[in-house]
């Protein structure tokens, strides 16, 4: 085996570790990045396999590994599109106790996320029976009203983008092959992480989704 062999080896199987105690990955988004590895891998040290992989079919070849289509392969990249996701509002009422500390507690009969208009940080909020009001009712509606006619500004992204650490991919592209009606959210750097010698790979137009 030739030493270039050993070393991607050796950094293949860190990567896979590595993949598999990330607990920013569901089971889903792991396989995907299992089988990742596995074709650039073969890629670097199988030239039949080099050969066989055309370019811009690799996920492809992840559908005929997992038994999956395109649509599962999209789901995951579109979920791993950098965003900001704001707190899901729990269902009780948020509304700050005068006698005691802390929130009301109680079940919400109205609830959703009010968005700050400068910056679009999103606050769960939920009011029970007792609590509802129409000055908050009115204060949040102008609150949205604001942020849209600001623009809807986005706090930095804090979820998605996981993926961008394993991989050396063009995500732009992938990205909006998944979700061409979606916008990665700016200010997103994937960690440097010791990696082996992969190469870019491109793709997604011909990937079977039915």
């Amino acid at each position: 085996m030739a030493s270039t062999d050993l070393k991607a080896l050796m950094g293949s199987h860190q990567r896979m570790l590595d993949i598999c105690h990330d607990p920013d990955l569901d089971a889903d988004a792991k396989l995907f990045a299992l089988c990742t590895v596995a074709i650039i891998h073969d890629t670097i040290t199988n030239a039949a396999t080099r050969a066989s992989i055309k370019r811009g079919r690799w996920l492809l070849e992840i559908c005929d590994m997992t038994g999956r289509d395109g649509h599962w392969v999209r789901r995951i990249i579109r979920h791993d599109i950098p965003r900001y996701a704001p707190a899901e509002p729990t269902g009780l009422c948020t509304a700050p106790m005068i006698r005691r500390e802390g929130l009301c507690g109680k079940t919400a009969i109205i609830r959703g996320i009010e968005r700050d208009p400068f910056t679009g940080e999103g606050t769960p909020y939920g009011y029970c029976s007792r609590h509802r009001n129409h000055d908050d009712d009115w204060r949040i509606q102008q609150q949205f009203k604001q942020w849209n006619e600001n623009g809807r500004p986005e706090p930095a992204p804090n979820a998605g983008g996981v993926l961008r650490r394993y991989f050396d991919l063009d995500w732009g592209r992938l990205y909006h092959w998944a979700a061409p009606d979606m916008t990665p959210a700016e200010g997103v750097k994937a960690p440097t992480l010791t990696k082996p010698r992969f190469v870019v790979l491109q793709g997604g137009k011909d990937v079977r989704t039915d």
